[in-house]
């Protein structure tokens, strides 16, 4: 058996050389279950940002536009005359 045949686990390295630690992170072509984390659950369309959802009448209340801070940002939201919303920095 040459040296090029031997797997890592079982190659003799020269004192003070340390042996190469095989990942525990999946490889290529290997069929572990990816962690959950990974992938996630898709949502029913719609129920992801209707929880969430403002009315731009509520954000506006009767002005034309108004002022947004954001991590530490002004950005202006403005209402067109055809009903389209601006956001500007």
């Amino acid at each position: 058996m040459t040296t090029a045949n031997r797997s890592l686990s079982t190659l003799r390295l020269p004192s003070g050389m340390a042996r190469p630690m095989r990942s525990s992170a999946a490889q290529p072509g290997d069929r572990r279950a990816a962690p959950a984390l990974a992938t996630p659950t898709p949502q029913p369309m719609g129920t992801t940002h209707a929880a969430h959802a403002l009315q731009s009448d509520d954000l506006l209340q009767g002005r034309t536009h108004v002022s947004i801070l954001h991590n530490g940002e002004t950005y202006q939201l403005r209402a067109t005359r055809l009903g389209k919303l601006i956001l500007t920095k």
